[in-house]
């Protein structure tokens, strides 16, 4: 499996993850939320350092992720 492949998959999991608890109305353990966020925050950073330019749109296309979601997981990473 490619870099790309794994980064897709990962992004992927952790925003349907955090949609299942959004419907849930947050109703879980704060934290479960918080992880799931950095996590896709680690996999945004890592993609701006392995893949390309073309390669990072389309993955950001292919995740369901507009540029301002994108910077905001990467700065709830950042921010700590």
């Amino acid at each position: 499996m490619s870099v790309y492949e794994q980064l897709q998959r990962r992004i992927v999991d952790d925003v349907q993850a955090l949609q299942i608890l959004k419907k849930r109305r947050w109703l879980v353990w704060p934290m479960e939320r918080v992880v799931k966020e950095e996590d896709i925050g680690r996999c945004c950073y890592l993609a701006e350092e392995w893949l390309g330019p073309t390669e990072l749109q389309v993955l950001k296309e292919r995740v369901g992720l507009n540029d301002k979601q994108w910077k905001r997981y990467k700065a709830r990473l950042a921010a700590q």
